[in-house]
């Protein structure tokens, strides 16, 4: 089985292999939005949707969280 990848290298995406099996079977089934996940903690990193830093207030805002 090969993974869509959407340019991005096996390296770049293989945390998904580890992943809990739950965790993954609750995003399939639509249980945990993975998007919502990714803006938080790119909120909580205080970086935009581009992964450039704005700081923690202005990301918040940006992700809506």
């Amino acid at each position: 089985m090969s993974y869509t990848t959407n340019g991005f290298t096996i390296d770049e995406i293989g945390f998904i292999q580890t992943a809990l099996t739950k965790v993954l079977v609750a995003a399939a089934r639509g249980e945990l939005d993975l998007n919502r996940l990714a803006r938080e903690e790119l909120a909580s990193r205080g970086l935009d949707q581009n992964g450039a830093w704005v700081g923690f207030e202005q990301a918040a805002k940006i992700h809506n969280v």
